[in-house]
């Protein structure tokens, strides 16, 4: 949840906004967040037919391919959140996902009635090992059965990839939120982004959250508690633990970190959900400044997180 007067749109399944630090965010600079914006759901999107990572990507056969920059910078990035969790922020998740459930846009599917399935499937990925990146050529080679899923890493990447943008052609302090993913500018003198925490998903400013102080770098919260529905009698979620492929059973039903990027705050934040009881250690192994919420509201603090609280207004 960040400030009133930022650009604010519906795009890739969640919210986006834009906010620039001393007044609205100039003409051009949302003219590269809504391009930007449409590049990636093009290009990185599993629920559109015509998307190149659908087209270039079905699963059939083994391929070696050359992607647009922006596809293969995103799966770069997806394939390092995997390094960094040793796995369990896989990228090859998509067939386990569509198994379990969740084949389409959350919203639009959840409004239909149609997500979920009466007889549980469980899909084990291919995992991101059978995925190998060529820098100099820009090509992807796959595995056979490989299909992507980038929603972990993929709104972090592009928040941080529209920052950047904005920044390098306009000179321009911004914060990008794309769904609970943050990149902010650092705009120095010891100022900062104020940044509620909060599980409602309209930015609605007076919901109830943590105000934290985000003096540059990213942002990320990731839940189980939005994107869920039930199989038959089982509750499910879209975080997908790739070694048993099923929900991931985390005590925490939400995970916010803060880190130098969008793209590594959110490694952290999935990471610790997806590990499920491996979670907490790993994400204190970090040293990385978190919070993290469980179903019955306990909240436990990580690194020097309580150290930017600068409002609590928590339920």
């Amino acid at each position: 949840m960040i400030g009133p007067d930022g650009y604010r749109t519906s795009a890739l399944g969640t919210q986006c906004s834009l906010v620039a630090y001393d007044d609205p965010p100039s003409s051009d600079a949302i003219s590269v967040f809504l391009e930007l914006i449409a590049q990636m759901d093009l290009a990185a999107s599993r629920f559109r037919e015509d998307s190149e990572i659908n087209r270039v990507f079905n699963g059939q056969a083994h391929k070696r391919v050359a992607v647009s920059p922006l596809l293969f910078d995103a799966l770069a990035a997806a394939l390092y959140g995997a390094e960094m969790t040793s796995g369990y922020l896989d990228p090859t998740v998509a067939g386990s996902m569509a198994a379990l459930g969740y084949r389409a846009d959350f919203v639009k599917t959840l409004a239909s009635g149609a997500l979920g399935l009466d007889e549980l499937r469980i899909v084990i990925p291919p995992g991101y090992r059978s995925v190998r990146l060529n820098k100099t050529n820009r090509t992807v080679t796959v595995a056979q059965g490989v299909t992507f899923d980038l929603g972990s890493t993929g709104k972090a990447f592009l928040a941080d990839r529209i920052r950047e943008t904005i920044e390098l052609k306009l000179s321009e302090p911004v914060l990008v939120n794309l769904g609970g993913d943050i990149s902010a500018s650092r705009i120095g003198d010891g100022r900062f982004w104020p940044v509620k925490v909060t599980d409602d998903r309209g930015l609605d400013p007076s919901s109830v959250g943590i105000t934290i102080a985000v003096f540059g770098g990213g942002v990320a919260t990731s839940s189980t508690l939005h994107r869920a529905w039930k199989n038959g009698d089982k509750d499910l979620h879209h975080i997908v633990d790739p070694f048993s492929g099923l929900s991931a059973d985390s005590m925490f039903d939400s995970v916010t970190v803060l880190a130098g990027s969008a793209l590594d705050a959110n490694i952290a934040s999935s990471g610790t959900i997806a590990m499920g009881p491996k979670g907490p250690g790993w994400l204190a192994s970090t040293g990385l400044p978190a919070f993290a919420r469980n179903a019955d509201s306990q909240r436990r603090y990580f690194g020097h997180f309580e150290q930017v609280i600068v409002e609590r207004e928590l339920s």
